[in-house]
Parts: structure tokens; C-alpha cells; sequence
């Protein structure tokens, strides 16, 4: 799904107006008939609505949806500022309103004011939308607490709740409550799909107005993009049947220790499940032997990171040159000898690494030094963090990261021409530039090894040819749904790592049938 940052929101207004002919006026009219169908879906008829109106075109869609509403509802509207409406087309809709003998009434906070609206059945955010940038005004704060009391009501927001920035998913707690449901407009907005705002906006009601049609499509950059089952199943690789194994890439793995092999374990069925044609395992002798009775497909290799000489590290220059792609660090033991395997590999030019788990924790303990290494890279490089190892490589506080998630992803990528895979719920994929906000996944894969299964499907389809940016969406996706379908029958509590490569496959199966 494409997802429309807020400063598109006017620009897209105005090309509907001048090039499709489709006035605001219109838009907000189509705008209130899915707010008031949300309404009705929702309530019996009679109920007392009560929407508190803004001064701007979020505020004209409150004034049209309640002139719809207002034959089968007892509705009355608050005008937060006092303000009316700036716009042509939000008079209108507010004159409609009141001509018709509709009850509008400047917001104040005295006990009669705040009795009356505690009798509402549903009360709608018609307050600012998208548009909103800067510090709350008090009103706005004050309504707030208001929203926050009423327990017994459905809160509607229209296209984004207070206190929720609709770029980046970072809320102002201040002005911050609960909605029951929010009705997107047009397009989804970032914000709204990503944490920590996503736990504010309740049901997503997506209605596109008219607006998702090819002239807008095409004449706009849509940089964001939510993964859902139709992007990330068309992101999936088509194989020739007049193919072979090196026609689908050879992966370099480096991954695992004595201390952690099982890391080893779930890093390599993932890869091995996700289609990559040839798997090279560098590890220790222990580890190698252990691998090698499950997965007699793979070459083994013993290597010694912890020992590497010069001689070694040659040879592991060589053979990487002859992989598409390398996955270093999953379940490998912070060591001086994995530092320098991987200042090794970054300084030459070959194909993309991925750098998981300790490679990142390595890395991070000069993290101005690691951050250069990944900028100067001849090679692509893929991070896949979870928020601590982000802060300990950025150097952000790790409740700063979880508050921003989007805005601090994206400039990190972009400071390091990295592609990086903030992981969590709404894991974010970005190259800095282009952004992908996962909509799959859950609890279930809040365990450890999770991420060494994400590690290894990531760094197999990048092996196997397609770009790292897709590929890590893509994966990050799958990855997410075969927890989900697993869940459906374990429950969120019984999922384990183990249990996913060969769901991931699974998932894989269903996507590419359907394609066809």
C-alpha cells in the first residue's frame, strides 16, 4: 500500500482540483460519507454524536459528516477554537449544517460543557488532521483529557488522532488519547501505521475519496509504502525452470560459535528454505560438525574467527569475492578477531553483507569508527538491529529510537548509505530514502533466535539476486506472516524460531501459486 506523507496531503488536493476537476468541496464530502458510514456501522440509530471541529479542512469534514449524520443522530458540534472555518469549502459544510438548524457551540471546559459531552455515545476528532506542525495549543490539550475520561464513548478520529504526528508514528503525549478507530483519507499516512502512534489510532478505516487512480499515482513520488501480502508477494523472485544452482546465487555464511550454536542452526534452514542455490558455512570445527547432520547440503568450512591471521583473512577475501552475498554476526560472540574480519570484508570491494547481532555489537563499540566503515564501504551493507543495537551504533538513546522509529531509521540509513532493518512491531526498511513500514507479525516472534531466522532468509534472497532494499522487505514481511499463520494454531505464546523456516516456505508457496 502506498503512504502519503502529510506535505503531499495539499499538493494532491490541489491536483484534484486543477487537473481532475474534483473540487475540495467534493473531496470532503466523500471525506464525511466515510466517516458517517464508519458512525453508523458502529451505533444504533439516535445516538448522541458529538464532534469537536477544528478550523481547518479536518474541521470542514467534521461539519459534513454531521450534516449527514444528523438525520438519524442527535448531533451537536464543538468549535475547539472558535474559529469557524478558514475554508471555502469548510463553510460551506458549515453553513449547510447549521442552516439546517444544527447545534454548533464554541468549546469550553466548564461542568455543564463537560456533562454533556460525557452523555456521548461517540465523539469525533475533527481537530487538525495532517496539516498540524508545532506545539499544542491548550485547547487542544484540555480536549485531550477530556477524550482520554470518556470511557463509555466510540472515539472516531478523522485521518489522524490528536497527539499523533502523521509523518514519523512520534506522538505528543500531552495532547495523546486512545481512539477507537481512525478514518484515513485518501491515503494512509506513515504515522499511522508505525509505533509508538499505531497503538493510539485503534481500526484503521482506509477510504481512498476517489483519489487512488492512475493520473495521481503517477504523477506523485510515493517514497513510503506499507508492506502488505500484495507488495511483499510481488516482490518475490521469479525462477526459470532452464535454471541451475548458480543461477540463484551462492551465500557466504559467518555466523555462530561454540557459545551460541543454535544461531548457526536457524540462520542457515532459514537461508537454505528461502532459495538461494549454494550455501558456504564458516565457523568452528565443533559448530561445522554439529550443521552438517542436519543440513548435509551445505559446504563447511572450518574457520576460526577468533584466530584469523593474515593468512586467513586472504583466504576469506577470496572466497567472498566468489559469493553474492555474505551474512556475518548472528549468534557470533563479540571478539577483537570478528572486528577485524569484518573491517576485512567492508574495505574490499564484492557483493552485499549483512550484518546481524554481534557483527553490529562489534561494530558499535567505536561506533563513530563503525559508522564510517559502513559509509566508506564499496559494498552494499544491510543492518538488521533491534533498538538497542541501533543506539549502541548511533549513539541515540534507545527510548529516543522507540519514540521515533521512522525519522530515526531514515536518517540513520541515509548518514551511512546503509539499508537498515529497524526491527519491533512495524519493523521499518529504509535505505534513507525509500521507506517500507511492516504490517505482519506479532509476539510470537518475541524470542530469541527470531531474528537469526530473519538473518538468514534476508541474506538468501539478497544471495540470490534481488536488490537488498526489496529483498529485506520481502523477507521482513514473511518472516512476520509465517509467525502469524504459526500463531493461528500455537498461539502468540507457543511459536518458536524453529517452527519458521519452514512456515516461511510455506508462505512462500501460497504467495507465488496465488501470483500466477
Amino acid at each position: 500500500m502506498l503512504l502519503a506523507k502529510p506535505h503531499m496531503i495539499p499538493e494532491i488536493d490541489k491536483y484534484a482540483a486543477e487537473v481532475l476537476g474534483i473540487p475540495t468541496r467534493i473531496l470532503m464530502q466523500r471525506a464525511a460519507k466515510a466517516v458517517a458510514d464508519a458512525v453508523a456501522s458502529s451505533l444504533k440509530k439516535g445516538a448522541k454524536v458529538t464532534v469537536f471541529a477544528g478550523k481547518g479542512n479536518n474541521g470542514g469534514d467534521g461539519y459534513a459528516a454531521a450534516l449527514l449524520l444528523m438525520d438519524d443522530f442527535e448531533v451537536c458540534v464543538y468549535d475547539v477554537f472558535g474559529a469557524g472555518q478558514k475554508s471555502d469549502a469548510g463553510r460551506y459544510f458549515f453553513d449547510a449544517f447549521t442552516s439546517r438548524g444544527g447545534d454548533v457551540s464554541s468549546l469550553t471546559f466548564d461542568s455543564d460543557t463537560l456533562g454533556k459531552i460525557s452523555k456521548s455515545d461517540c465523539v469525533i476528532d475533527a481537530v487538525f488532521g495532517t496539516g498540524f506542525v508545532g506545539e499544542y495549543p491548550r485547547e487542544a490539550i484540555m480536549l485531550a483529557d477530556i477524550l482520554r475520561s470518556l470511557d463509555t464513548s466510540y472515539k472516531l478520529a478523522i485521518d489522524v488522532p490528536l497527539g499523533v504526528n502523521a509523518s514519523d508514528g512520534s506522538v505528543y503525549n500531552d495532547a495523546l488519547y486512545h481512539a477507537d478507530a481512525t478514518v484515513a483519507l485518501g491515503f494512509v499516512k506513515p504515522g499511522l501505521v508505525s509505533y509508538p502512534a499505531k497503538e493510539y489510532v485503534g481500526k484503521l478505516i482506509y477510504d481512498n475519496i476517489g483519489l487512488h487512480n492512475d493520473d495521481v499515482l503517477h504523477n506523485f513520488e510515493w517514497l513510503d509504502r506499507l508492506l502488505d501480502y500484495d507488495l511483499a508477494s510481488s516482490l518475490i523472485p521469479k525462477r526459470r525452470d532452464n535454471s541451475n544452482k548458480g543461477s540463484f546465487g551462492k551465500l557466504l555464511m559467518i555466523c555462530g560459535s561454540s557459545a551460541f550454536p543454535g544461531a548457526a542452526h536457524l540462520a542457515l534452514e532459514a537461508a537454505l528454505r528461502s532459495g538461494v542455490g549454494l550455501v558456504t558455512y564458516l565457523g568452528e570445527k565443533d559448530v561445522c560438525d554439529s550443521l552438517l547432520y542436519k543440513h548435509p547440503e551445505t559446504i563447511y568450512k572450518p574457520f576460526s574467527v577468533n584466530c584469523a591471521t593474515d593468512v586467513d583473512l586472504a583466504f576469506l577475501a577470496e572466497l567472498s569475492s566468489l559469493h553474492t552475498g555474505v551474512l556475518i554476526g548472528s549468534g557470533s560472540s563479540r571478539s577483537s578477531g570478528l572486528k577485524t574480519v569484518i573491517e576485512r570484508l567492508l574495505s574490499i570491494e564484492g557483493s552485499p553483507v549483512i550484518l546481524d547481532a554481534d557483527a553490529i555489537n562489534v561494530v558499535a563499540e567505536n561506533s563513530e569508527w563503525g559508522r564510517e566503515l559502513i559509509r566508506s564501504s564499496p559494498r552494499s551493507v544491510i543492518l538488521t538491529p533491534h533498538p538497542l543495537e541501533l543506539s549502541r551504533i548511533s549513539g541515540i538513546p534507545t527510548d529516543e529510537i522507540q519514540s521515533d522509529r521512522l525519522s530515526v531509521a531514515r536518517r540513520f540509513a541515509a548518514q551511512c548509505g546503509c539499508i537498515l532493518v529497524l526491527k519491533g512491531a512495524a519493523t521499518v526498511v529504509t535505505d534513507g530514502v525509500r521507506t517500507y513500514i511492516n504490517s505482519s507479525g506479532s509476539s510470537a516472534l518475541a524470542k530469541a533466535g527470531s531474528g537469526d531466522v530473519l538473518a538468514g532468509m534476508l541474506a538468501s534472497v539478497v544471495a540470490s539476486g534481488t536488490d537488498p532494499l526489496s529483498a529485506a522487505a520481502l523477507s521482513v514481511y514473511f518472516h512476520g506472516l509465517a509467525a502469524d499463520v504459526l500463531a493461528t494454531n500455537l498461539s502468540e505464546f507457543g511459536v518458536t524460531p524453529s517452527d519458521l523456516p519452514c512456515e516461511i516456505g510455506r508462505q512462500l508457496a501460497k504467495a507465488i501459486k496465488s501470483r500466477k
